[in-house]
């Protein structure tokens, strides 16, 4: 059959009016989808007036943080800050707080930390910005750390009762992670366990002003001095040396 030249002319003009298909692209992984990014970051940034700045971050899946700076040569106690953080808008960098001075670019088992512009520091200190992803510490044997993972609330201090409102507690975990709340800051850091001996790495607490009748000054003071333990089903107590018991604590059943 022929067609009338008009007819062939207007198929031919409407198909070339069509929109040109457009390829499919697949998605790029990005270091927030791809990476095994939550865990603990650590490194020693330069400081303007001390040998350097340690960085501990530790970033969980929810999106919660807690950062612990302890300016070398310069403090007592290291500065601990915990909340929130977000990831930009390509899953490549992460932010704390929406702080512009607070971010770091995500990479294999890294953190790199950013200036406030967001971009990545150059120069010859470059390499020195740089948090290292922590191996998660070996699991305690079963056997000694068992009856001791769980929460523990303080129910004596140097040989005085504690009320039970301060809601003072240590909490430990299997992973040799240890954290807790000592009536005005919470606290954090790690342990060893082996056989009756119990040594606490040093802790991080927020730094929260106290009120002078507060019992955390003395608490950390116990915290530092304990090398054993004495542990039943439903009481803990902390220990130096054979002396009496320097904090006693009551297992929480939850």
């Amino acid at each position: 059959m022929r067609y009338p030249l008009t007819i062939v002319c207007s198929v031919m003009l409407l198909l070339g009016c069509q929109p040109a298909q457009q390829p499919s692209v697949a998605l790029a992984d990005t270091s927030q989808s791809a990476l095994d990014w939550p865990g603990r970051y650590q490194g020693v940034i330069p400081c303007a007036d001390c040998p350097g700045i340690k960085l501990t971050l530790q970033l969980s899946a929810n999106q919660q943080y807690q950062l612990s700076r302890y300016y070398q040569e310069g403090a007592a106690e290291p500065e601990v800050s915990e909340g929130q953080f977000s990831w930009s808008s390509d899953g490549t960098k992460i932010q704390l707080d929406n702080t512009a001075a607070s971010q770091f670019l995500v990479g294999e088992k890294q953190l790199l930390v950013l200036n406030p512009q967001g971009e990545r520091i150059d120069g010859e200190l470059a390499q020195r910005y740089r948090l290292a992803k922590q191996q998660s510490e070996e699991p305690l044997a079963a056997g000694e750390a068992q009856s001791l993972v769980g929460k523990w609330q303080l129910i004596e201090l140097l040989q005085t009762t504690v009320d039970v409102d301060h809601q003072v507690f240590l909490q430990f975990d299997r992973s040799g992670r240890v954290n807790g709340y000592t009536g005005c800051n919470n606290l954090s850091g790690g342990y060893r366990l082996q056989g009756p001996t119990l040594s606490f790495t040093p802790l991080a607490t927020t730094r929260k002003a106290c009120q002078q009748d507060s019992i955390e000054p003395q608490l950390l003071d116990v915290l530092s001095k304990v090398d054993n333990i004495s542990l039943t089903a439903d009481e803990l107590s902390l220990n130096q040396a054979r002396m009496a018991p320097l904090a006693r604590f009551s297992r929480v059943v939850e």
